[in-house]
C-alpha cells in the first residue's frame, strides 16, 4: 500500500511539473510582472467574500443531504473547509476521507452515510458543470472536438438522471438488478462499476423527497454560479474586459482539467487550464497565466488560513491523516465508526 501510494504521488508531481513547464513555456516575464502590477485589490476582497459564501452554500447542501440527522451548521462549515484545506496540502485527495472521518466524529453519523454525502456531492457537482457546459453550447460556436465532448458529457448527465429515476422507481433495488449485467463486462470493469454505482445509490437513500432533491440541485447550481462569478471577478481584478460566459467556459475547462492526477492543489494543471480556456478569447499567455495564478492563490490562501484555524479547533492532525489514510479512525475515539478504505478519491 505504501509503495502504491508513493507511485501515485510521484506520478502526480511529475504531471504537475509537466504542466508548470507548459504554462511557463515562451513566457515574457516582464509582461507577467506588469500583469500582476495591475491587480485591483478591491476585486480580490470581493472574490474572497464570495468564496466564503460558496463554502456556506456547500454547508446548506450538506444539511439538505443530512436532514434526518441533527447536524450543526457551524461544524459542517468547518468540516468542509478542512476538507478543501487537506486537498490543497495533501496528495491523493485525502481531504475527502478526512471530511468523512470528521463528519462521523463530530456529528456521530454512520460511516456509510458520511461517505454517501461526499459521493452525492460529487454527483451534484458533475450535474451542475454539465448544466453550465450545455448553456455554453448555445452561446459559443465550439469546434468539432468540443461539440463531441459536450455530447459525451450530455450523455453522462442523462445517465445520471436515469439512474436517479430508476432507483426511485425500483425502490432501491437497482444495484441488485444490474449486478449480473455488469459482471459480463471485460476485466475488472464490471466489478469497479458495481462498487461505484453501489456507493452512489447508497448516497441516494439520503434523498427522500422530490422537494429535497430540487433544493440540493439548486444549491449545487448556485455554488458553481458563485465559482463562475469568482473567475469573472479575477478578470476584473486584472483589468480584463471579457464576457461573463468566458468565466463559465473557464470553470468548465478548469474543473474537467483538474481531474488529471497532479500534486496537491492542482499546481501547474490549474494555471495551464486557465491559459487553455482564455486563449480562444485572444488573451495573451502572460495575462492568462496572471489570471490563473491570481484565481488559484485567492482560493488557496483563504482555504489555507481558515483550514489551518479550524484544524486546530477540531484537533485534526494532517500528518496522521497522511500517514494513515486507509485507517483514519486510529486517531478517533473508540465510539466513532471506522471509515471503509477507499483510494478512489
Amino acid at each position: 500500500m505504501i509503495k502504491k501510494k508513493g507511485v501515485k504521488i510521484t506520478i502526480g508531481i511529475l504531471i504537475s511539473l509537466l504542466f508548470i513547464g507548459l504554462a511557463l513555456y515562451n513566457i515574457d516575464f516582464k509582461k507577467l510582472l506588469h500583469t500582476f502590477s495591475q491587480i485591483k485589490i478591491g476585486w480580490l476582497i470581493a472574490g474572497g467574500i464570495l468564496i466564503l459564501l460558496i463554502y456556506y452554500l456547500r454547508t446548506l447542501l450538506w444539511q439538505q443531504l443530512l436532514r434526518k440527522y441533527s447536524t450543526s451548521q457551524w461544524n459542517l462549515f468547518r468540516i468542509i473547509t478542512i476538507g478543501y484545506f487537506a486537498n490543497n496540502i495533501l496528495p491523493l485527495k485525502l481531504g475527502e476521507i478526512i471530511r468523512v472521518w470528521l463528519l462521523g466524529k463530530r456529528e456521530k453519523l454512520p460511516a456509510s452515510q458520511a461517505f454517501a454525502t461526499v459521493v452525492i456531492e460529487r454527483g451534484m457537482d458533475l450535474f451542475a458543470l454539465l448544466f453550465y457546459f450545455s448553456l455554453m453550447m448555445f452561446i459559443i460556436p465550439f469546434e468539432g472536438w468540443l461539440k463531441l465532448s459536450g455530447l459525451i458529457l450530455a450523455g453522462v448527465g442523462i445517465i445520471f438522471a436515469l439512474v436517479v429515476i430508476l432507483n426511485y422507481r425500483y425502490g432501491g433495488h437497482l444495484i441488485e438488478m444490474l449486478e449480473k449485467p455488469l459482471q459480463k463486462l471485460p476485466g475488472q470493469m464490471g466489478e469497479w462499476l458495481h462498487i461505484q454505482l453501489g456507493k452512489f445509490l447508497e448516497g441516494l437513500k439520503l434523498i427522500e423527497k422530490p422537494g429535497q432533491f430540487t433544493r440540493i440541485v439548486i444549491l449545487a447550481l448556485l455554488t458553481w454560479f458563485c465559482w463562475i462569478s469568482v473567475a469573472y471577478i479575477c478578470f476584473k481584478a486584472l483589468g480584463l474586459e471579457l464576457p461573463f460566459w468566458a468565466a463559465i467556459f473557464l470553470i468548465v475547462v478548469l474543473n474537467f482539467g483538474l481531474m488529471i492526477p497532479s500534486s496537491p492543489g492542482g499546481l501547474g494543471v490549474f494555471e495551464f487550464m486557465v491559459i487553455l480556456a482564455l486563449t480562444p478569447y485572444g488573451v495573451e499567455k502572460e495575462t492568462a497565466l496572471g489570471v490563473g495564478f491570481t484565481f488559484h492563490m485567492l482560493q488557496y490562501m483563504l482555504t489555507l488560513a481558515l483550514g489551518w484555524i479550524f484544524s486546530i479547533q477540531l484537533n485534526v492532525s494532517m500528518s496522521k491523516a497522511y500517514q494513515h489514510p486507509e485507517n483514519p479512525e486510529e486517531d478517533m475515539p473508540a465510539k466513532v465508526p471506522a471509515i471503509p478504505a477507499d483510494d478512489s478519491g
